[in-house]
């Protein structure tokens, strides 16, 4: 069992809980980009897209179900051949953005 890298910003419960792609983000594939679309009444709160590299893209099609961090890390561990401390950053890195934009539920 691998242990869970734990940052300054990464309080202890993080690894216990959930998270999952806001209904708010809708993910598309147009020419060769992958992009997040705002959708819905969340329009006026966000009125664009962002577009995603392939690892983000990767969690983002995770996160459509609830998914701890180790599973997300794991994913980018497996398909990408990186670190368990590189792929914990980028986890991390990438749920703290989210986090800030409203664009995931945490549980």
């Amino acid at each position: 069992m691998k242990e869970q890298l734990q940052t300054p910003e990464q309080p202890e419960g993080l690894s216990r809980k959930t998270y999952q792609a806001s209904q708010n983000f809708i993910h598309r594939k147009i020419a060769d980009s992958d992009v997040l679309i705002s959708v819905g009444s969340n329009i006026a709160n966000f009125n664009g897209y962002i577009e995603l590299n392939g690892s983000a893209a990767d969690l983002w099609e995770k996160l459509q179900t609830p998914s701890r961090p180790d599973e997300l890390e794991q994913l980018l561990e497996t398909k990408y051949g990186i670190s368990h401390e590189t792929a914990a950053e980028h986890v991390l890195d990438f749920l703290k953005e989210l986090q800030e934009h409203d664009m995931v539920v945490v549980k």
